[in-house]
């Protein structure tokens, strides 16, 4: 083991990219696309393959929701690698996750932490349920934490003793890719760096220096890269698309969102079972040292040091100021959603891993904590059909469920065998041992679950029906859920109003919410549900209606197992 961690040390960023590839080779065409975004960012890629590269358009309309970076990001692997979608959305997340272990890898050594930092830090990452989960979730959230840390790392170089000389180049540097990141997802990937960096300058008594002269070049470069975009949607689009954008999208969903809201203590909840299984690494401290953090003199004597504290000194106060920063901000936000937590987990892993080099704490209790957490997690997957809300196949099992729980297994019965080595050799082993439940989860399990997470059953029966000559219809669901699979836009009602009218005028396959077909007391006797597919929280009914009020033409024996389809 020790001969493959010194050839790991040697090449670290090979060592990551080897290590990603063992998790996610063979998986991009594992499964349909899920509910909700998924198939919403799937669509608005297929209409940047139609030519709306500038301003995105979901279902046909403009989409004010998203940035388009990461879609050109997508369609440059597609043409560099030859992968098409919808595989490429999955590339996509494996290639920014490793972008994201390199940017770790650059921050430490940015930082001046031990060489083996950042190798430790990425195979924290690797080995988070979170983080491993991500990898395999069509999101361009790992692109814009890579852009992020990249950016902190760039910020905290320039801002180094020693490096005045190249402050403006190298805050322009991290300008750039701040303006990247809000390119990518918003405004946070420019809040989180600048936050992270203002409250680091002002720990160690130098704010002034963020409003040098020096970083004027570098706002320039922000507002020429992100303004460049706006001005170019704006001739595009038009004023009301920018007013969707700065005040629909920013402003309301900072202030008082319509969408996503939860209360402040919202990521109090939701951090912990995101930092599984690393959440337990406490339980190798000492209880000495648990006790200091409670004394108020510990943080007395910790703020009078902080002018003149170490580099390593330094660098822990960077990483604990970014995540408990970052934290903080998405608290005080009206909108909360528990992906936003990704970038404040590179900082974490980063402290982790400089414990973990100290020899002196007794790792072996987190290991053998972390160890139960995989046998109880093994329980329950061989247990997974129990807690299904609808069944997925025949037999009202879960195909994968075993291999999945074995994996587990075998990650909790290594760490049990390894307690008393090296960390670094037993965060290694766990590393590998990943795959063994993740490689399970991504070709069998998740395939399986398509029956429940995915529109595409639906849609595959709209797309039938289409072509018969009948008019899709989605009524008050998320914008642009079919329209993917569908192959290019459905008509939306929001109200029963707008589907009364729709009915009225045309032969139509509608798609509609169980409770919403309930509640439609306009409904005609002649609208027949045709389908019933339980998806994402709740029942799905596909029907069919002819404006002439005569039943649709449907098969005489489609067959317990058929989706009724035209003959």
């Amino acid at each position: 083991m020790q001969r493959l961690w010194d050839l790991m040390r040697r090449w670290p960023f090979a060592a990551l990219a080897v290590l990603t590839a063992v998790q996610t080779v063979g998986t991009f065409s594992s499964r349909a696309l899920w509910f909700s975004d998924e198939v919403r960012y799937a669509d608005a890629y297929a209409g940047l393959l139609r030519g709306k590269w500038l301003v995105l358009n979901l279902n046909g309309m403009a989409y004010p929701d998203k940035p388009p970076l990461y879609f050109w990001f997508l369609r440059a692997l597609d043409i560099f690698t030859g992968t098409p979608d919808p595989a490429v959305f999955f590339l996509g997340t494996a290639a920014s996750g490793l972008l994201v272990l390199f940017a770790v890898l650059a921050w430490a050594r940015v930082l001046r932490l031990p060489d083996e930092t950042g190798l430790l830090a990425g195979l924290v990452l690797l080995t988070t349920f979170f983080f491993a989960g991500l990898l395999h979730y069509s999101r361009m959230d790992l692109l814009f934490a890579a852009l992020i840390i990249a950016s902190q790392a760039a910020f905290c170089l320039a801002f180094r003793p020693g490096e005045e000389h190249r402050r403006g180049r190298l805050a322009a540097l991290a300008m750039l890719l701040a303006a990247l990141a809000t390119l990518t997802k918003g405004p946070l990937g420019l809040a989180f760096p600048i936050l992270t960096t203002m409250l680091f300058l002002a720990w160690r008594g130098r704010a002034g220096e963020f409003f040098s002269r020096a970083l004027l070049p570098g706002l320039g470069v922000l507002l020429a890269v992100v303004f460049s975009w706006v001005v170019a949607a704006y001739f595009v689009q038009g004023p009301e698309f920018l007013h969707k954008i700065f005040y629909e999208q920013i402003f309301q969903r900072a202030t008082k969102t319509f969408h996503h809201a939860e209360p402040w203590y919202f990521y109090l909840i939701a951090f912990p079972p995101c930092w599984l299984p690393w959440l337990l690494a406490p339980v190798a401290l000492p209880a000495r040292t648990l006790a200091r953090l409670f004394a108020a003199t510990y943080w007395k004597e910790l703020a009078a040091r902080r002018k003149d504290a170490s580099p390593e000194g330094d660098a822990r106060a960077v990483l604990w100021i970014s995540a408990v920063s970052g934290l903080t901000l998405l608290s005080l936000l009206s909108g909360k959603v528990v992906v936003y937590l990704l970038p404040q987990l590179p900082p974490l892993a980063l402290l982790l891993a400089l414990g973990l080099q100290d020899g002196r704490l007794p790792w072996r209790r987190l290991w053998m904590a972390t160890a139960l957490v995989f046998f109880a997690l093994a329980a329950g997957a061989s247990q997974g059909a129990r807690f299904l809300p609808a069944p997925v196949s025949p037999d009202g099992g879960l195909p994968g469920t075993a291999m999945v729980a074995a994996g587990f297994a075998a990650c909790g019965l290594g760490l049990l065998v390894l307690r008393n080595q090296n960390p670094r050799h037993v965060l290694l082993a766990l590393a590998l041992l990943t795959a063994a439940w993740v490689q399970p989860a991504c070709r069998t399990l998740a395939p399986a679950l398509d029956a429940i997470m995915s529109p595409k059953p639906q849609a595959m029966v709209l797309k039938a029906w289409k072509d018969q000559g009948y008019t899709p219809l989605a009524h008050d669901i998320y914008q642009g859920i079919y329209s993917y699979y569908l192959g290019g836009p459905i008509l939306e009602s929001a109200n029963f109003e707008a589907l009364d009218r729709f009915v009225a005028e045309k032969d139509i396959v509608l798609v509609i919410k169980k409770k919403k077909w309930d509640t439609w007391t306009t409904r005609p006797q002649h609208v027949l549900k045709i389908y019933e597919q339980w998806m994402a929280g709740q029942p799905y009914y596909v029907a069919l209606s002819r404006k002439d009020g005569s039943p649709p033409p449907l098969p005489s024996d489609p067959g317990p197992d058929r989706v009724p389809q035209p003959d």
